[in-house]
C-alpha cells in the first residue's frame, strides 16, 4: 500500500520582490511546516550575493548584519523540502525562488480570491482580519507577519479554513489541488487594454499576440482556451 501524499506549508523571504534577467531572486529565509505536524516549523537563513531592495527590506525587515554569518543564499535550493505538495501564500513566487522544483502547488492566495471575492484586499495581512476579525488579538498575532515562520502559521490557519469551506478534507491534497488549479483561472483581465474585462470580452487577435510572448501566465492561457480564444 502506497504512502498517501505529503505536503509542506511554506514561505520565503528574498532580496527584491520581482524576478528578473538583471536581478534574480536571492532566498535570505526559508520556512516550512509538514502539514498536520505537531512539531514547530523550519527556519533557515542565507547571505545572499547582493544586498536586499529597500523595497523588500521595508517588507521583511532582516538586516544584512544578521545574514553576514548565514550560508549562500545558492544553498537554499537544496535545502528546500521534499513533498508532493507545497502550500502557500502566492506560491509561485516562492516556487519560482526555490528553482521550480517539479512539485504541485496549492496557492491560499488564488483560493481566498475565489472565496471571498468580495474582500478589497487579499494579501495573507488582509485575509487574516478578513477571516480572524478586525481586533487586538488579530493585530498581535500579526506583529511578526512578513517572516518566514510566521507567515507559514497565518498561511497554514487559512488553508484549514478554506477547506471547511469547501466542504473538503483539508489532507485531501488532491482535492484541495484541484480548487486551487480551477480557482487560479483568471475570469477578468487584469492587465493591458481589456483590463477589467472580463476573458470572453479578449479578441482574439489579443490572446494569440499575448500566447506568443516570452513567459505567458499558463492560467490566463488557459482562460482564454476555456473561453474559445485559442485553440
Amino acid at each position: 500500500m502506497s504512502a498517501p501524499p505529503s505536503a509542506v506549508v511554506l514561505d520565503t523571504e528574498t532580496t527584491n520582490s520581482k524576478d528578473t534577467p538583471e536581478r534574480k531572486l536571492e532566498v535570505i529565509e526559508l520556512a516550512y511546516q509538514r502539514l498536520g505536524s505537531l512539531e514547530g516549523g523550519t527556519v533557515l537563513r542565507y547571505q545572499p550575493q547582493r544586498m536586499t531592495t529597500w523595497g523588500a527590506l521595508a517588507v521583511h525587515n532582516i538586516l544584512p548584519e544578521e545574514l553576514a554569518d548565514c550560508p549562500p543564499s545558492a544553498r537554499a535550493k537544496a535545502d528546500a523540502p521534499l513533498a508532493d505538495f507545497w502550500i502557500g501564500h502566492n506560491i509561485d513566487f516562492d516556487w519560482r525562488a526555490l528553482g521550480s522544483p517539479p512539485i504541485r502547488r496549492i496557492c491560499t492566495l488564488a483560493l481566498g480570491r475565489s472565496i471571498w471575492p468580495e474582500c478589497d484586499s487579499h494579501t495573507l495581512t488582509a485575509l487574516t482580519y478578513f477571516t480572524k476579525g478586525a481586533n487586538d488579538r488579530t493585530r498581535k498575532a500579526l506583529r511578526e507577519a512578513h517572516s518566514a515562520l510566521a507567515d507559514i502559521a497565518h498561511t497554514r490557519d487559512l488553508y484549514y479554513l478554506q477547506a471547511s469551506i469547501l466542504k473538503a478534507d483539508p489532507l485531501d491534497l488532491e482535492r484541495m489541488w484541484e480548487f486551487s488549479e480551477q480557482a487560479r483561472i483568471p475570469k477578468t483581465m487584469t492587465f493591458g487594454k481589456f483590463a477589467g474585462q472580463p476573458i470572453s470580452a479578449v479578441d482574439r487577435g489579443y490572446a494569440s499576440w499575448y500566447n506568443k510572448q516570452a513567459d505567458p501566465d499558463e492560467y490566463l492561457l488557459r482562460a482564454f482556451r476555456l473561453a474559445g480564444l485559442l485553440k
